[in-house]
């Protein structure tokens, strides 16, 4: 329930996103009305900006923004996926632009007019960045120093920034839902979450309403999402991307630090978004400083792949066993890169699951303590007075018999000082190992997996199955660079699980159960042409190299979207 003093702000600022969104409508017209918008909407980023360059015949500034601005309005229509409308302001950019192009016949920027939408914790001067909170609803960002390095440095680069997309409120979860703009629902579904934290800008880019966007992640928030809405995204390692000027919901937390990164339909227009930001980067960060950020002078670079990569896979992690349609996902690669003369070679990672999940219950638990004047349910047991949480995990453990479960449960509590640096040391001998085991020992290029055990999930079934979130906070303990993209859908008759699925299954037993029980999260028929992704990893700062590995076999599958 959203409480007294969240109605009124929540009404105020869905009253004046609706009022912005229905003045463009009335203004250009329906997305549906424009059937000739496709021309532009079902154009690569990199091709928009050079047909605007070489003023191609039809091709303005102006034309591309009222193409995406109809589209967004349709997209939000359809999944609620908007937060800050920006629209008349970006229109009008445009035109600026197109006149100005006109008379100079200067247009040399790498993103020329190209229109491009932001998840809501991105900082823009004179918007809001509310995070879905009350709190900071109607406290635009006022000082120029303060907004997002990344914003800025797409409006040096020639981008228009149009719009802000949803998130859940405290970004630490995969519902994407607060109680001042709402639901967001999946592209495919609408009683389906888009994910999150990055969830409304997934769904935006998935309907064509942004050319490409940008997210963040520190646990999965952009590659969950991506997942769910059969998209492409890229994680990168910190200290190659900026990522000062965003409103973050734990200040301080140095259990795992995000990292942003850019969301697009194809790999192509992530590496276009990747090189070209990288570039303006280095390039830029001389002359402007960007507030202190602590990047590494590693600016783009090409990099030719060898000829056989060794990949190691995995497709349980063996918390929450795999569904048939996540796991088939990584065997239907698995044999295309066998098939196209790679080695491939089938790996388990030390035992990751308990780390994972205690990150991620510590980071809730933290959040917690700093969300005022809002509903927040946080899962698990960190409400519950410390004696009843131990009786219960007791029970768990001793009675019910599901170890697994014991361990996650008994991590979901407030820590002292001491136990916060048991955990970070725990942690960085974890991340260590991994990696000499992964790169060094093994000598891997690329690793493959699941992006979760499931695909998108109904509303309000994420509540209660954090965990599932276990396979993308490995890759943000170890910060390695990670990309997903789509490869299959769900399919009805290849992806039902038989009664006996789990019974050969290591994982919990009471979280499984939920997933897989009558009744559970995982229903094949339900989840019918869905989209499914998989997760490539790669080293540290080799962000090229994952997005080439992540290219081959997007060509290798031929997803179709």
């Amino acid at each position: 329930m959203v409480s007294s003093k969240t109605q009124a702000p929540a009404r105020k600022k869905q009253d004046e996103r609706e009022r912005l969104v229905k003045e463009m409508e009335d203004e250009l017209g329906l997305s549906s009305e424009h059937p000739e918008d496709q021309l532009y909407l079902y154009t690569s980023p990199e091709t928009i900006v050079a047909n605007l360059k070489s003023k191609k015949d039809g091709w303005t500034a102006e034309r591309v923004m009222i193409a995406f601005i109809r589209s967004a309005c349709a997209a939000h229509r359809k999944t609620n996926c908007l937060t800050e409308i920006l629209f008349k302001e970006a229109l009008d950019n445009a035109r600026s632009m197109d006149k100005e192009y006109a008379a100079t016949g200067i247009a040399e920027d790498v993103f020329w007019g190209l229109p491009s939408s932001f998840k809501d914790t991105y900082n823009i001067f004179g918007v809001d960045s509310s995070l879905g909170c009350s709190p900071h609803c109607f406290v635009p960002t006022e000082k120029q120093e303060e907004e997002a390095t990344l914003v800025k440095l797409f409006r040096i680069g020639g981008g228009i920034t149009f719009c802000k997309t949803n998130v859940p409120q405290t970004l630490l979860a995969f519902e994407c839902r607060n109680p001042i703009f709402g639901t967001s629902t999946n592209p495919y579904s609408s009683e389906r979450t888009c994910g999150g934290s990055s969830g409304g800008e997934a769904a935006l880019i998935a309907l064509r309403g942004s050319p490409m966007g940008w997210g963040s992640d520190i646990g999965g928030s952009l590659r969950i999402p991506a997942h769910y809405s059969g998209i492409c995204g890229l994680k990168p390692v910190r200290g190659r991307w900026p990522v000062l000027g965003q409103r973050n919901s734990v200040q301080g937390f140095e259990g795992i630090k995000g990292m942003v990164g850019p969301m697009g339909r194809t790999v192509d227009d992530l590496i276009f978004a990747s090189r070209s930001i990288l570039d303006l980067t280095h390039s830029q960060v001389a002359d402007f400083g960007f507030r202190g950020e602590m990047l590494i002078p590693l600016p783009w670079k090409e990099v030719d792949l060898p000829r056989q990569l060794k990949v190691g896979y995995w497709t349980q992690d063996h918390l929450i066993k795999t569904s048939p349609a996540c796991a088939r996902a990584v065997d239907e690669c698995v044999k295309k890169l066998k098939d196209a003369g790679h080695q491939v070679v089938e790996f388990q990672p030390p035992d990751s699951k308990l780390m994972n999940v205690s990150i991620c219950l510590e980071i809730k638990a933290y959040a917690r303590k700093h969300i005022v004047a809002e509903a927040l349910k946080v899962t698990l047991g960190s409400k519950l007075p410390r004696w009843l949480l131990g009786l219960l995990c007791w029970i768990v453990n001793n009675l019910l018999k599901d170890h697994l479960f014991a361990s996650i449960f008994a991590t979901s509590r407030p820590k002292s000082v001491h136990e916060f640096w048991q955990f970070t040391a725990r942690r960085d001998v974890y991340a260590n190992a991994f990696r000499k085991l992964v790169w060094e020992d093994e000598k891997f290029d690329m690793l493959l997996c699941p992006v979760q055990a499931v695909p998108a999930l109904e509303h309000g079934t994420t509540k209660l199955l954090s965990p599932l979130s276990v396979a993308t906070i490995l890759f943000n303990v170890v910060d390695s660079t990670v990309g997903v993209l789509p490869v299959t859908h769900v399919d009805q008759n290849l992806d039902c699980h038989s009664p006996d699925y789990l019974a050969d299954s290591e994982g919990s037993w009471i979280l499984e159960k939920r997933v897989y029980g009558p009744g559970g999260a995982y229903d094949a028929d339900k989840m019918h042409g869905l989209p499914v992704g998989v997760q490539v990893v790669g080293r540290e700062w080799q962000e090229e190299k994952v997005l080439e590995m992540m290219k081959i076999l997007e060509d290798l599958v031929g997803y179709k979207k």
